[in-house]
């Protein structure tokens, strides 16, 4: 963990969110004493360094140990005090070495925090849907996909018959059908849909060829379980825009305009490329800059005309997620 861990935060695309914990850690040899204070510091530099890399590249699922930047109930325990050294040899460590302190605390991690959430929650399932910000990924760059991708190939090797991981022995065998859906369709007009779907199936094909996945029936869908705009086109300096309308978030920068949260906009998000593997290709890795996603809050469920009640939320291919996931049970 420690290697592939200092690996990404050593990339070119990460060392800057890393460079204040990278350089705390050249002070610090593995086969020091044991230290509480360094490790209280090292754990908050590695954390800020999480939070500072997702937040620069959202799509960059690989990063973890999650539980880091969301810690709950376990906000300053020992479970999350630890973070990733440089280490030689075969993994053997010192009794009283820094290195063997932070071993123990991330056997600790994984075996009652991780496990625990895997045993409890996935152990009886089926059935599998992965929400996945592909549309984000895309407006970030090839960079951001290609980390995406990695992310979906670390998904399916988890449901892979017979992976060699310890998490195995969690995860059920009998997955048989699992679904990629890329959140947020209705952040962009519905002639977009089928590219961001596109852009999906293709992570998931080439994630699966990485992960050597078979067995559960995979597929992918561009989707918005409760949709939170409407359309409408426009017509600008003769060339017909694909406009969305929905309520922006507050803080949310629409050309130099920041919203309060409350006030309604009509936005052209833009286009999404139609060759997505070209775009993957890319040798830049920056931003698609012709991408303006904003964020909106979410719609007004209606009621109907009888006694107030709600109606049905308005969304986008819901149904078809559920027909593809439990269909064949209601059939």
């Amino acid at each position: 963990w420690s290697r592939e861990a200092l690996g990404q935060a050593r990339d070119a695309r990460r060392v800057d969110a890393a460079t204040p914990f990278l350089a705390f850690l050249a002070g610090y040899r593995a086969t020091a004493p044991a230290d509480e204070q360094a490790a209280i510091e090292g754990a908050k530099l590695y954390t800020e360094y999480l939070k500072a890399a997702r937040a620069q590249s959202p799509a960059d699922l690989t990063l973890g140990p999650g539980r880091f930047t969301m810690p709950g109930d376990h906000e300053g325990s020992p479970l999350l005090t630890f973070f990733p050294l440089d280490l030689d040899g075969d993994g053997s460590f010192p009794r009283g070495s820094f290195a063997a302190m932070m071993q123990r605390r991330y056997d600790a991690y994984r075996d009652r925090i991780v496990a625990p959430f895997f045993r409890d929650h996935f152990a009886r399932l089926d059935r599998q849907i992965v929400l996945v910000d592909a549309l984000g990924a895309l407006a970030a760059g090839p960079g951001a996909m290609r980390d995406l991708e990695t992310s979906l190939a670390d998904v399916l090797r988890r449901f892979r018959p017979g992976a060699s991981s310890w998490l195995s022995v969690f995860l059920p065998r009998r997955i048989d059908r699992i679904l990629f859906a890329a959140t947020k369709a209705d952040h962009i007009h519905h002639t977009n849909h089928d590219r961001l779907e596109a852009a999906l199936a293709l992570l998931t094909r080439r994630a699966s060829e990485r992960a050597a996945h078979h067995g559960a029936e995979v597929r992918a869908l561009a989707l918005a379980a409760l949709q939170s705009t409407t359309e409408a086109d426009v017509v600008a300096r003769g060339e017909a825009l694909g406009c969305i309308v929905g309520t922006p978030l507050a803080g949310e920068r629409i050309a130099g305009q920041v919203f309060d949260g409350r006030t309604a906009a009509r936005v052209f998000p833009g286009d999404l490329p139609t060759d997505i593997e070209a775009a993957l290709a890319r040798p830049d890795g920056g931003p698609q800059d012709d991408l303006g996603l904003v964020r909106f809050r979410p719609a007004r469920v209606p009621t109907d005309s009888g006694g107030g009640r709600p109606a049905p939320w308005p969304h986008i291919r819901l149904d078809r997620a559920l027909d593809f996931l439990v269909g064949d049970r209601l059939a």
